[in-house]
């Protein structure tokens, strides 16, 4: 089993953290190309990530919190502890374009966004380098054995050990490594965009709209192997928000742009 974290004489770097700046780092390059071509400038794109970063942690944390509150009730010091794990990419993709709204009401118009650059344009450009994160991010939860799925006996099942096991599957040592199927999901869909994106960009917002799609098609399936989301009524919460992203993805991508 792989340590959570390397050790630097006193200081402890874990890999989650490590996985998330590579994420970050990956995705403005991946970004910058696309931007210049809707002459919005690398600094102003650097600035945004900014913007994106701060919500998007707050927002990915408390949605975790509030999915697993059962847990966090019962030691309330725990949801500071962000360096063991625990960010839900539902949230930070909320808090994310929270804070990108902000960013582009500040800078609409001026200070290298240009005056033709909408925020559907801005959500465009930023879609393929999230996926990307998202791709990277999971490694993360492999680190710290978190996010995996119900238990199995296929080959491919990985090893949790037993303090990281759930109490109603302490005695079971396999499980779905749901965090890997999310990742090849991820990446498999990083590649379709791509390949989508020349015939999508001439639309704000379709780029973004597909991504929207890929993820929550995604997202809806690996969640049947999930165990520890919480549930509304016996449906999963994630289920619910995940074909709300693909409606909304498929109205960005029908809907009538305007002359």
């Amino acid at each position: 089993m792989i340590s959570p974290y390397i050790q630097v004489g006193s200081i402890s770097i874990y890999y989650y953290s490590l996985f998330i700046l590579l994420g970050i780092v990956l995705g403005f390059l991946l970004a910058r190309p696309e931007a210049k071509r809707f002459k919005i400038s690398g600094e102003v794109l650097f600035i945004s990530i900014f913007y994106a970063l701060i919500p998007g942690f707050i927002g990915a944390r408390l949605y975790h919190v509030i999915d697993q509150w059962s847990v966090y009730s019962q030691d309330p010091s725990a949801i500071l502890a962000t360096w063991n794990g625990g960010l839900g990419i539902l949230g930070a993709l909320a808090g994310g374009a929270l804070g990108l709204w902000t960013f582009y009401r500040l800078r609409q118009g001026s200070g290298g966004l240009g005056k033709n650059v909408s925020f559907l344009r801005l959500l465009d450009v930023w879609a393929p380098s999230v996926l990307l994160g998202q791709t990277i991010g999971r490694f993360g939860n492999w680190t710290n054995q978190e996010a995996f799925g119900q238990p199995t006996d296929a080959p491919w099942g990985i090893f949790i050990s037993p303090e990281n096991r759930p109490a109603q599957y302490i005695d079971s040592t396999h499980f779905h490594p749901t965090f890997f199927y999310e990742a090849g999901f991820d990446f498999a869909g990083l590649a379709i965009l791509l390949l989508l994106r020349p015939k999508l960009r001439s639309k704000p917002g379709a780029v973004l709209g597909a991504y929207l799609v890929i993820y929550g098609l995604g997202r809806f399936l690996v969640e049947f192997f999930r165990f520890d989301t919480a549930h509304l009524a016996g449906i999963a919460i994630a289920h619910v928000i995940a074909v709300a992203l693909v409606i909304l993805g498929v109205y960005l991508l029908t809907r009538k742009s305007k002359p």
